[in-house]
């Protein structure tokens, strides 16, 4: 399940979500003369790519929408406590792989975007 601003939108592909925890450092971080790295972890981060089974043009839509706002509450599932969290996160730039423009037929085939957490 995954949500955008509460909306529940499209099933991502069936491996379409790829979810990242980056680790922030402090100012001090470094290797030592010796190698050892050195440095105090300040907060975890996450990242998200996203990337959609073919769609229609009604759902690329919905999708759109809230990747063009500033930012976006996202709601999804934490692999590290597996349990449903919500999390601010702006966009980078999205894809739209058009496949075709025939009537009733999915019209975007891979759509995808990458999330990044604020």
């Amino acid at each position: 399940m995954l949500k955008f601003n509460s909306v529940q939108m499209p099933e991502p592909a069936l491996d379409g979500i790829t979810i990242k925890k980056e680790k922030v450092w402090s100012k001090n971080a470094n290797r030592t003369a010796t190698g050892k790295f050195v440095g105090d972890i300040i907060c975890i981060k996450y990242t998200m790519d996203i990337r959609w089974p073919p769609l229609s043009g009604t759902d690329v839509a919905k999708i759109d929408s809230y990747l063009n706002m500033d930012s976006i509450s996202v709601y999804f599932l934490d692999p590290g406590t597996n349990k449903y969290v919500t999390k601010n996160f702006y966009s980078a730039t999205p894809s739209y792989p058009v496949y075709s423009y025939v009537n009733g037929v999915k019209t975007y085939h891979g759509v995808g975007v990458e999330l990044i957490e604020i």
